[in-house]
């Protein structure tokens, strides 16, 4: 019997090779695409949490109010009748008129235009106020992504340390059935093993919990599953805190408002001033005459029509009275506001030294856990459960060995999770939000 080979076309080989390749990348796909990633969490807050939206419309809000603030006031269209006999003969005295005139004021004192610069002020401590809350809320966003990240973690290290008290559970038995070892032992590593799974529930409850706060941060169904987080980055720690002390003079939101805010006080104050000065109006007008006038050679004419222009300046009596006390009132505000933001950055200042702190000694303490607590104690605990099947050790020396890695791993853990949101409470006083206007938040 005869093979018969069947020769393949080159293309369709190639084919087959990329959609065969195609095929097998797909898990690996899916699995990237279903990793949810810190800078995604920053995006999905920026662009779908409501409050972040309420704080747009509050600036944009305080932008449409620019242009009242500098408008000129409206003119004055004047129609009327000027001179006209209780006859309503508009032929019979010659200064009878028809009149249309127009009137404007002129702000020629400049107050508009600070006004409207004080607006423009408004409009920034507006943006800042946004930012601020930008923030506030992705902040809020890191934190609870850490929390996850590491109650999970803390719920793996329990899974896993159930196999260490049933692996006690099976020594102690096999012990016990050689009259090793008494029922208590036995007794004392199942009810251990218990409490372990009641801390079990008490973390997946912890892990829900997490899910839900992420999710309304992210402006997500709060019951849509959270898919694997990946491992956040490690922060860099700078040679001093002067570093982050400098940068939050220069892009913490309050501090800016406070100063925006003061600025458009002192504006304000300096438009109020401006309004003591007399306003200037000026007016025209023309009248139209009917009817002819009479000439010594007995012939008429037609009667020439009039014009009339004028000026009037107001005398602030009264109201300038009432314009110098707005102006001490917004000086007033002004100072409380500096006297306010000088507070602030002196508290910002503190924060991050205390911040500062907090963080390297966290970090000296994460590294001792991951470098040498940890490794010591499985070590010992692993010397513990020999030496307890050879009757070396004593049955409580291992229980307490056994818990000291469960201990010893949920600490490490809580201990890189504070460290972790140390460092997230900086990015709120040293991030600029301006870089957000376009970037995460128009990602997809």
């Amino acid at each position: 019997m005869r093979t018969r080979v069947v020769r393949v076309p080159k293309i369709v080989m190639i084919s087959l090779l990329i959609i065969a390749g195609w095929l097998g990348a797909m898990p690996v796909m899916a699995q990237v695409h279903d990793t949810l990633t810190l800078d995604r969490v920053v995006a999905d807050v920026l662009k779908h949490n409501d409050r972040i939206a309420a704080a747009r419309y509050m600036q944009e809000a305080a932008e449409q109010r620019v242009g009242i603030a500098g408008a000129w006031d409206d003119p004055m269209l004047m129609l009327g009748v000027q001179n006209l006999p209780t006859s309503f003969d508009f032929k019979m005295d010659p200064m009878t008129m028809k009149m249309v005139g127009l009137s404007q004021n002129i702000p020629y004192a400049g107050q508009k235009g600070l006004a409207k610069r004080a607006a423009r002020s408004e409009v920034e401590a507006s943006a800042q106020e946004r930012r601020g809350t930008e923030i506030d809320l992705v902040t809020a966003a890191k934190s609870a992504y850490l929390d996850l990240h590491y109650r999970r973690l803390n719920l793996q290290n329990l899974q896993d340390q159930r196999g260490l008290f049933e692996q006690i559970i099976t020594s102690s038995t096999g012990k016990l059935r050689a009259n090793q070892a008494g029922q208590d032992e036995v007794l004392a590593s199942q009810a251990d093993l218990w409490r372990l799974e009641s801390s079990i529930l008490s973390a997946q409850q912890q892990v829900e919990s997490s899910e839900r706060a992420l999710n309304s941060l992210r402006g997500v169904d709060p019951r849509a599953s959270v898919p694997e987080l990946a491992p956040p980055s490690p922060e860099q720690i700078p040679e001093s805190a002067e570093v982050w002390v400098n940068a939050a003079k220069e892009h913490y939101p309050p501090l800016q408002r406070l100063r925006r805010q003061a600025e458009s006080y002192s504006l304000s104050a300096r438009s109020s001033r401006r309004m003591q000065w007399p306003m200037l109006g000026l007016s025209a007008s023309y009248g139209i005459r009917s009817g002819f006038d009479l000439l010594m050679d007995g012939t008429e004419q037609k009667r020439d029509n009039m014009v009339n222009f004028g000026a009037n300046l107001s005398l602030p009596i009264f109201s300038g009275r009432q314009q110098r006390t707005m102006a001490r009132s917004m000086d007033a505000m002004q100072k409380s506001t500096e006297a306010e933001a000088n507070q602030l950055s002196r508290d910002i200042e503190a924060e991050l030294l205390n911040l500062y702190s907090r963080a390297q000694r966290l970090q000296k303490s994460v590294e001792m856990y991951t470098d040498r607590i940890i490794p010591a104690s499985e070590d010992a605990y692993q010397s513990a459960q020999a030496g307890y099947v050879n009757n070396r050790t004593s049955f409580v020396t291992l229980m307490t060995y056994a818990l000291a890695i469960n201990r010893d791993r949920i600490t490490a853990n809580d201990l890189a999770n504070e460290l972790g949101r140390t460092l997230v409470e900086v990015t709120r006083y040293i991030t600029d939000a301006g870089t957000w206007e376009s970037g995460p938040q128009n990602e997809r």
